[in-house]
């Protein structure tokens, strides 16, 4: 009866997870640090993430730097299961280099943390059991990438490298045992991804109009996995078998992002959406089976700067405010975002800080998440082609 129990819980966990392996194609929404605030828009807008839109570095007149660094508390929530817990990290670093007319070259590092987390549960029924779990890993691409203007309009090219390590744990403790057995999934993804930018931005008395669209080809990323169980007899002794190790292809889908921006001398509006294609199914021993679906974001932001020339500081600042909405590749559930930001110029230099809150929630009949996001970011030399009417 005890084994039997042991063997239920374990298929209980293998087979549900709404996420589809935590985040397995599921990485953090993205943006640059500038534009946190701004609902996380990317390829529009003053400060949006060159990452996602390699035809802004053509439009940048200096070097233009972005560093920023985030701490997040999560909460989880399910019929059995509570959970919550933090995490931080570095989210964005990126240079810029633009020294000739029409021209732009940049380098980075985008990571991205993967939606881990850590959860216990206990059986009391047909025998005592506590079962308990954690996932974690990280998602991250460095690139370069090059583009090129012609009066208003600029094409980029990418050439990103991603990688990504996912680890998960599971913890199985009887009544009867002094230490626990642990059950490691370990999965590693790398490949090469190409992406192509278009933006198209122009004058239109004192506003500016910008179009935007990127596509992010589709990609074979190569993939290992490995499946063990360790039994523990002693503090000084265990046994680690490996069940499978096994090494494939994955696809990653390809994406199509577009967005239209406008600005003023102190205000700045933009919305964005994104679609991807079907992505491929997931199969892996140690992970519960997903079945890839196509998956959408729509993002929209607003920023407004009362006074840029004024002697008081808090008419100097930035205040931006956005949301978005998202549909996972695995799962059927949306997740809502609020954000909200506060950006301070420094004296006579066009530098830029920024601090941003976000909310996120993930409604489900079955799961329950929401977190709190605390982003501070830097942005250095933020100069474009048309100064006067955006700086």
């Amino acid at each position: 009866m005890a084994l039997a129990a042991i063997f239920a819980i374990l298929w209980g966990q293998l087979t549900y997870n709404p996420l589809s392996g935590f985040g397995t194609g599921f990485p953090h929404l993205t943006a640059s640090g500038g534009g946190l605030g701004m609902g996380r828009l990317s390829i529009v807008g003053v400060s949006s993430g060159l990452p996602e839109q390699p035809a802004h570095s053509a439009h940048l007149t200096a070097m233009h730097a972005d560093f920023s660094g985030y701490g997040r508390s999560q909460f989880l929530r399910t019929p059995t299961q509570r959970a919550r817990f933090g995490s931080g990290a570095l989210q964005s670093l990126l240079m810029s280099f633009a020294r000739g007319k029409g021209w732009g070259f940049a380098l980075g590092l985008a990571p991205q943390a993967i939606q881990g987390y850590n959860s216990s549960q206990k059986i009391n029924e047909p025998g005592s059991f506590l079962y308990a779990e954690k996932a974690e890993g990280l998602f991250s691409m460095a690139y370069l990438q090059a583009s090129f203007r012609w009066k208003g309009a600029a094409l980029g090219y990418q050439f990103g490298y991603l990688w990504s390590t996912y680890e998960r744990q599971r913890t199985l403790q009887a009544s009867t045992q002094t230490l626990p057995d642990f059950l490691l999934t370990t999965v590693r993804l790398s490949g090469i991804q190409h992406r192509v930018g278009l933006l198209w931005q122009d004058s239109i008395g004192k506003s500016i109009l910008q179009l935007s669209a990127t596509y992010a080809l589709s990609t074979n990323l190569s993939r290992s996995l490995t499946y063990s169980f360790q039994k523990n007899f002693s503090f000084t002794t265990s046994l680690v078998d490996t069940f499978a190790s096994v090494e494939d292809k994955w696809r990653y889908p390809y994406g199509v992002r577009a967005g239209v921006f406008i600005a003023r001398p102190r205000w700045r509006l933009g919305i964005e959406g994104a679609t991807a294609s079907k992505a491929a199914n997931w199969n892996g021993i140690g992970l519960p089976p997903a079945e890839g679906r196509e998956s959408w974001e729509l993002r929209t932001g607003t920023e407004w700067q009362p006074d840029p020339r004024s002697s008081a500081v808090h008419k100097r600042l930035r205040y931006q405010f956005g949301g978005y909405i998202a549909q996972p590749p695995y799962a059927d559930v949306r997740m809502y975002g609020l954000t909200a930001g506060i950006g301070w110029q420094f004296p006579r230099s066009p530098n830029l800080i920024f601090i941003a809150l976000e909310y996120g929630h993930l409604p489900h009949p079955r799961i329950q998440e929401s977190l709190l996001q605390l982003t501070v970011a830097a942005v250095f030399r933020e100069l474009w082609f048309i100064p006067p009417r955006i700086d």
